[in-house]
């Protein structure tokens, strides 16, 4: 009995240790579910945050036989350095050609025979870093995803949902409508975004840029693209 538990022991920490980090997979197009996805934000807000943590702790060390002059000259090499040294993780990760499609929940709500739509929602929050000091989490403004904050229990949560307006009304078939609620489970958004670390570290504040980029409503089962749109255009 100890000799199967040690096997199986041995089993689970092989399978730990062998899990590869999204940043460090060869492919530049990931497709994960949304926890996944939360982790790799929080690995790369990581990474600004110790940055702006790091230059806000220089500004206050000014010591007594540093001049004004020699100070400044001080903080603007920190920046510098900094900038650099989160740069270094970017390029080392390649996070500019790095994609990452993620699942979003659909429900098939009401469908309209008389005008042919289907509207539709999803449940789907993604947990990702909220604005914190020093930091700030931004979305481009567009017409399906926002950035919501919220203040829960004392602390600040912030969220990517898909936006609860008029254009997610799908405008289907009535047969292909059919299909798809009959198969429901399966149906699902997908959503691809990148990371915009170009204003990274900038000033010796941090930015923390989620883009997404394109949006499909798929079902999963059958590999069937019912459609699909381009975020950014």
């Amino acid at each position: 009995m100890k000799m199967i538990l040690i096997v199986a022991a041995t089993f689970i920490i092989a399978g730990t240790v062998s899990a590869q980090d999204p940043l460090d997979a060869t492919e530049m197009e990931q497709v994960m579910a949304p926890v996944d996805f939360s982790d790799v934000a929080k690995s790369i807000w990581d990474v600004v945050k110790k940055g702006a943590d790091d230059y806000r702790d220089e500004t206050t060390s000014r010591s007594e036989f540093e001049t004004a002059a020699e100070f400044d000259a001080r903080l603007a090499q920190r920046r510098s350095d900094l900038a650099a040294k989160i740069q270094t993780f970017v390029e080392s990760k390649k996070i500019a050609n790095r994609v990452f499609a993620v699942w979003f929940s659909a429900a098939l709500v009401r469908y309209n025979a008389d005008s042919q739509t289907y509207s539709i929602t999803s449940s789907t929050e993604i947990s990702v870093p909220p604005t914190a000091e020093d930091v700030t989490t931004t979305c481009p403004a567009n017409q399906y995803i926002s950035l919501q904050e919220k203040n829960q229990r004392g602390y600040k949560f912030a969220y990517l949902v898909l936006k609860a307006k008029s254009e997610y009304s799908w405008h289907v078939d009535g047969k292909t409508a059919r299909g798809a609620k009959a198969d429901e489970p399966n149906v699902a958004f997908k959503v691809w975004f990148r990371f915009d670390m170009s204003q990274a570290f900038v000033g010796g504040a941090g930015q923390f840029t989620i883009v997404p980029l394109r949006i499909a409503l798929i079902n999963r089962g059958s590999n069937t693209t019912y459609w699909s749109d381009d975020i950014l255009k």
